[in-house]
């Protein structure tokens, strides 16, 4: 059949009946490759240094039973220590695990000293004459 504008409808048939299967590629396409690093990734940067211990059970078992302020001081060190390791300010966190540490150990002495002095007033005999002499003097106006 013939096409009225006078076009071949043939050549319109043999244009749509074409073979497609080379118009398309045969090669796969490439992956795409990842950007290099920015930088110079240091070896600091990959592996966090070992994390310091926080002291915190010492602390608390100090706090209990030796010198119930230093202990709390010790507590209070050793409570940031390991929240400043996670974000990532190791430097800090080193700085307040020997703090924590420091005022734990000032925390034990500080309790031993005062268990050492009890201990050698009683054997010596004279606390009951120290604690007179302290209620004497300091009995804000009562008689005992």
């Amino acid at each position: 059949m013939e096409d009225p504008y006078g076009n071949n409808s043939n050549s319109t048939n043999d244009n749509n009946n074409l073979d497609n299967s080379t118009s398309y590629n045969t090669i796969p396409p490439t992956t795409p490759v990842p950007p290099p690093p920015s930088g110079y990734i240091s070896q600091e940067d990959e592996i966090p240094p070992l994390k310091p211990s926080n002291w915190l059970w010492h602390s608390i078992v100090a706090t209990i039973l030796c010198c119930l302020p230093f202990g709390v001081v010790g507590i209070v060190y050793a409570a940031r220590v390991d929240s400043l390791y996670y974000n990532k300010q190791y430097n800090e966190a080193e700085v307040f695990a020997r703090k924590a540490k420091t005022w734990t150990l000032v925390s034990v002495v500080a309790g031993l000293l005062y268990v050492v002095f009890w201990i050698v007033a009683m054997s010596t005999g004279n606390l009951p004459g120290y604690l007179e002499n302290i209620i004497e003097n300091n009995a804000s106006g009562y008689n005992f």
